[in-house]
């Protein structure tokens, strides 16, 4: 009994040290991980950003209020009528945006191949966009400015049993098919990774958070929807992040499209919404 007693204590001791060597481990881990989120969830609001009032005065009120589109929810895209284009080239390719005026010297103009993906676009009033259901679904989706050119898919609903939701795309962007297609009158949804180190389902959307920063920097940046037959340009308004419990798709009745990417980086439980609107068509 004596032996056998021994014998078990020395097991106990045995398996004893690696699994509070391991809980240990995983104590210092779970604290260094939390530790980060903190901090990587505290930065952002560096990811909500809208354009400057004065590229969208024509929607504002008698007080210089810009007014939200009402129908857009929590996410309030702002308005740009078609106005603000009309009679300007769409990307004035021999002019300096506004981020590079403190230091000109050291300014390099945008590569040929951007030059290209914005030119020859004919302006279109937000207003001229085409019924919901009359055009081909889209097949491609670029934003040059952060070197995004991706293939689009359309995203299949997977039945959880209890629930139903959309299956993530894989090193591609995905498309909800109930949503507008490019040139329709009506919100276009797209998603895609932010990363994906463990499931290495790509990173089609890791440069998506630069864009605020872009925009505040009084850059106008653009995102261009292919269905094969045309392409739509789009510029961006507004970018926000919401939770992802808040997350909602919606309808605004207009002709915008909304880049979703999960953010922050290894935590994933917001959402960043990078929104634009018509402007364009080639």
């Amino acid at each position: 009994m004596l032996v056998r007693n021994h014998a078990q204590h020395r097991l106990l001791k045995i398996i004893g040290v690696p699994v509070l060597v391991l809980g240990l481990l995983s104590l210092i881990g779970g604290g260094v991980y939390y530790g980060y989120a903190v901090k990587a969830r505290a930065g952002l609001d560096k990811l909500n950003a809208t354009v400057p009032v004065d590229i969208v005065n024509e929607q504002a009120g008698p007080d210089n209020q810009v007014s939200a589109n009402p129908d857009a929810g929590q996410l309030g895209a702002v308005q740009i009528p078609a106005s603000a284009i009309a009679g300007q080239q769409l990307y004035p390719g021999g002019s300096m945006p506004a981020s590079a005026w403190s230091n000109p010297l050291m300014y390099e103009p945008p590569s040929q191949v951007k030059q290209s993906l914005l030119q020859q676009f004919t302006p279109i009033s937000i207003d001229q966009a085409l019924p919901v259901g009359s055009q081909s679904a889209p097949t491609r989706i670029m934003v040059p400015a952060i070197g995004v050119d991706a293939s689009v898919t359309s995203l299949e609903i997977l039945d959880l049993g209890d629930s139903r939701a959309y299956a993530t795309p894989k090193r591609t962007v995905g498309h909800i098919p109930q949503s507008a297609n490019p040139g329709e009158a009506g919100s276009s949804w797209f998603f895609g990774h932010l990363e994906s180190p463990i499931m290495s389902e790509g990173a089609v959307f890791q440069d998506l958070p630069a864009i605020p920063a872009l925009l505040r920097q009084g850059e106008d940046v653009y995102i261009i929807a292919d269905n094969g037959a045309h392409q739509y340009l789009y510029k961006i308004a507004s970018t926000q992040v919401v939770h992802q419990k808040d997350m909602r798709l919606y309808d605004s009745g207009q002709a915008t499209i909304h880049l979703v990417a999960c953010v922050p980086s290894l935590v994933y439980d917001q959402r960043l919404i990078v929104t634009g609107q018509l402007v364009g068509i080639r």
